[in-house]
């Protein structure tokens, strides 16, 4: 009679992420800017705790239940969308690649995202909240009505 093998165990721990290859590719599917969370290291009683979204608004809950729970300063999804498609920001990730992700060349990578942002991203929130500008103007015309007549809600 033959007898059975044992499955060989998972081994359980992970190896350490390191930004280089093959973790370092860009067109990699998966990476979301939107999953970027807060590390244990930069844990601040009352305003950022570990796990939190980097682009959530820290909210006391009775915030939180009227406007939701996930308030964000900014759609990362939107805010990806645009540095995806910045010639900047793709060399900039190169030439950081290339320095081995030194100290000095993600500070003069985090500079670039700041020049990419300022010229691209902030115009083209303003284009966009001027297309909608008006209907957030009768929504706030429409409130205050509301509120008028009824009362603020409780």
């Amino acid at each position: 009679m033959r007898k059975a093998k044992l499955d060989t165990p998972i081994e359980k721990r992970k190896p350490k992420f390191r930004m280089e290859e093959p973790n370092d590719d860009a067109a990699a599917y998966g990476w979301a800017l939107g999953k970027l969370r807060y590390p244990t290291s930069d844990s601040k009683p009352g305003d950022i705790w570990p796990g939190n979204g980097m682009f959530s608004v820290a909210a006391p809950i009775e915030v939180r239940q009227t406007y939701g729970h996930t308030i964000d300063f900014v759609c990362p999804a939107f805010l990806q969308l645009l540095l995806d498609a910045s010639p900047a920001i793709r060399e900039g990730a190169e030439k950081a690649r290339a320095a081995k992700y030194s100290t000095a060349a993600l500070a003069k990578y985090k500079k670039t995202v700041m020049k990419v942002f300022e010229a691209t991203i902030i115009p083209e929130i303003e284009r966009r909240f001027e297309e909608v500008a008006g209907a957030v103007a009768e929504f706030y015309a429409a409130r205050l009505a509301h509120i008028d007549t009824f009362g603020v809600e409780e």
